[in-house]
């Protein structure tokens, strides 16, 4: 693969600082070589690199079509790879600490791209960060759902879990408070069929009961996943 064009300027010029390099003709090169290795778009590496130096890449993500968001998300995997394993200690050398740091950023980057609800990854980032108690992330993420929904549905009586999903959220686009945008009857049946067992599933779960059978990566899974929804709740129109 050949050099890549000049991409998004910014980001080359931050990851630049980063590498103590002046311009952008070395990162360039350390584009080409990931794309290269990755068999990936130049876009999708320089998002990756980016995200190795915790460089937050959400606006240029978001102009870019759906197979390079694609190739990005599919090589976030790989963060996962070198993680330890729940339980097992390692040695604390500089080798180790360097790595421990490495993975951090690359978690990090992960995250940023998983979710992209301010409030939600404020709330949820540092708890995915630790290394145990997963309940948490998955606890505080529903929260957010919950609380966002109270606020865009405007129950006059006070409404938790499950009783403010249903106040929000019915089935019937006749009976609905809040109305899925595009009106579609298929997709306002389903989104509320979620919803109700997102709260049900989940919510209840970890806010009544402390869950340590949850990993880094169900959270992972789940906060993203809530970061999908609270997009479907924040476009929903109020019609009642």
């Amino acid at each position: 693969m050949g050099r890549p064009r000049i991409l998004d300027e910014k980001i080359m010029s931050k990851i630049a600082v980063k590498i103590g390099k002046k311009g952008i003709t070395p990162v360039n090169v350390m584009v080409s070589k990931r794309a290269s290795k990755l068999g990936i778009s130049a876009e999708a590496a320089l998002i990756l690199i980016a995200k190795d130096y915790g460089i937050g890449t959400s606006t240029y993500q978001r102009s870019l079509g759906d197979a390079k968001r694609g190739e990005v998300r599919d090589a976030l995997p790989t963060i996962f790879a070198t993680s330890d394993h729940a339980g097992q200690k390692e040695t604390v050398t500089r080798g180790a600490l360097a790595r421990t740091s490495n993975r951090r950023t690359l978690l990090k980057g992960a995250i940023g791209y998983l979710i992209q609800d301010t409030e939600l990854r404020d709330r949820c980032e540092d708890i995915l960060l630790a290394s145990s108690k997963f309940d948490r992330p998955i606890n505080q993420a529903t929260l957010v759902l919950e609380d966002r929904i109270r606020s865009k549905s405007k129950p006059t009586a006070r409404l938790t879990g499950e009783n403010v999903v249903n106040f929000a959220f019915n089935e019937s686009s006749a009976k609905t408070v809040l109305q899925v945008d595009g009106a579609d009857p298929d997709e306002q049946r389903g989104f509320t069929q979620i919803i109700r067992g997102i709260v049900a599933t989940f919510r209840n779960k970890t806010h009544h009961h402390v869950i340590n059978t949850f990993s880094r990566e169900d959270a992972l899974r789940v906060c993203g996943f809530i970061d999908v929804l609270l997009r479907v709740v924040d476009n929903s129109t109020k019609v009642k």
